[in-house]
């Protein structure tokens, strides 16, 4: 089967990211908090398993980053001219993602921590299950073992990982552990107050 083109590898990161981030804004403006760390988990595993043959599944620029790495280091990955496409193609998607929730719902939520928690204190949930998740990705869907024997059941190990760092980490950050994320709760809350994706992306990205 021959290569998918960079255009269907870019559509395919942006209806993912998409729908990831539009599934995020549902929960939150819908008061879902009991089950939205499970329909967040569980539109990120349908989208790996229905686009990762496509583009790889990324749908988070830190996941993008750490293939970069991967592959500079000689493991397999995404060289860097195809993670800054992938890394604007999804915080553009994201950004489409949160302007049609705040439509939808006619208002917005704003990215800070939790109330009584410190911005120390989002960065370091943040910062550990980004890694959680770019540890998981990397050792059940980019590992050279595991990309010969194409395992079937990563797209199901990359949601329980979010599951756990929604319901873990949820109640002082938010739970973003995605740039694009981040980055589109924060544009499409501008009137509520803009500034707190700086940070968060940088312990996603640390």
């Amino acid at each position: 089967m021959s290569e998918p083109t960079m255009a269907a590898k870019c559509v395919a990161e942006f209806v993912g990211t998409f729908l990831l981030i539009f599934t995020v804004g549902c929960n939150v403006l819908g008061g879902s908090a009991t089950w939205g760390g499970v329909s967040i988990a569980s539109v990120l595993m349908v989208a790996i398993y229905a686009l990762g043959g496509i583009s790889g599944g990324n749908f988070n620029p830190a996941v993008s980053v750490t293939l970069g790495i991967s592959k500079a280091l000689g493991g397999p990955g995404l060289d860097w001219k195809t993670v800054g496409i992938y890394a604007g193609v999804q915080s553009v998607a994201g950004i489409a993602a949160a302007i049609c929730y705040s439509v939808l719902f006619g208002q917005s939520f704003n990215l800070a921590p939790a109330k009584g928690f410190e911005w120390y204190h989002a960065g370091l949930c943040e910062l550990l299950y980004t890694f959680m998740l770019t540890f998981v990705v990397m050792n059940v869907a980019a590992a050279k073992k595991n990309v010969e024997e194409k395992n079937q059941y990563y797209g199901l190990a990359i949601a329980f990982t979010v599951i756990a760092g929604a319901y873990g980490a949820g109640a002082v950050s938010g739970g973003c552990f995605n740039p694009a994320v981040a980055l589109c709760i924060d544009v499409s809350s501008a009137g509520l107050g803009f500034g707190w994706c700086a940070p968060y992306i940088l312990f996603e990205l640390a």
